[in-house]
């Protein structure tokens, strides 16, 4: 007798596809420990920042005015407008359709990097940390109105940039629209032109035909031409003798 052997299936055994599967992990179980683990990796670089971001700026201030409290004013002025005015303006441009979803992104997370400095201030400013106070000491020591002009400025840089961006969609709507009513000045430019010329070609035409001469009536052959005679003005009305 001989034993019945079972044909190898192509994808294995149906066991060890089991036993795959089991040791798969389900991809919404991934999705979640990868979220949990980008959650826990934030809130431990928050708190690192907290702790040491808002003296290092303090520092970074008080370096650049170098002592000298006049040069705090000029500082803040520069920073509230320019890290607030740049950012809005980059940032506006990522609705723009002509770009694809990566450079709208990319033009979004530019504009954030560039305002990281006034979030920097704001948040010495307004932080409730006691690296925030500490840093809030600082600048009242060696650097007391660059918070005050630099969050002045940051509402100017906003205010402008908002302006700049309206004023030029209504120069661009105005282009547009100029743009408009010269192509449709031409277009009836170019048809009155044509007008006049099928008129004057015309009126060439209507000249020539007046000028030419009518063309004889051909004689037909084997056909004698009749002519018609004049009776003599005296004999008219006198009766034959």
């Amino acid at each position: 007798m001989t034993d019945s052997v079972t044909p190898p299936t192509a994808g294995g055994s149906p066991s060890s596809l089991d036993n795959g599967r089991r040791g798969k992990m389900p991809v919404w179980l991934v999705r979640t420990i990868i979220g949990a683990i980008a959650i826990a990796v934030l809130v431990i670089v928050y708190l690192i920042a907290s702790v040491t971001v808002p003296l290092m700026w303090a520092n970074s201030i008080r370096g650049q005015i170098g002592g000298q409290l006049g040069n705090s004013i000029p500082l803040g002025m520069f920073y509230g407008f320019v890290f607030t005015f740049v950012p809005v303006l980059i940032a506006w441009q990522a609705h723009r359709r002509a770009f694809n979803k990566w450079v709208r992104l990319s033009l979004v997370a530019l504009g954030l990097v560039l305002l990281i400095p006034n979030l920097l201030t704001l948040g010495v400013l307004y932080g409730s940390t006691q690296s925030a106070a500490d840093a809030r000491s600082i600048w009242a020591n060696s650097a007391n109105w660059f918070g005050t002009w630099s969050q002045v400025f940051m509402v100017v840089g906003v205010v402008c940039a908002v302006a700049l961006i309206v004023l030029g969609r209504m120069w661009l709507r105005r282009s547009k629209k100029l743009r408009e009513v010269k192509a449709a000045e031409k277009i009836v430019r170019k048809d009155q032109q044509e007008r006049e010329r099928a008129s004057r070609q015309e009126a060439k035409t209507a000249a020539r035909a007046g000028h030419t001469k009518p063309a004889p009536t051909p004689e037909l052959p084997g056909t004698t031409p009749v002519k018609t005679s004049k009776p003599p003005e005296g004999n008219v009305g006198t009766p034959a003798p």
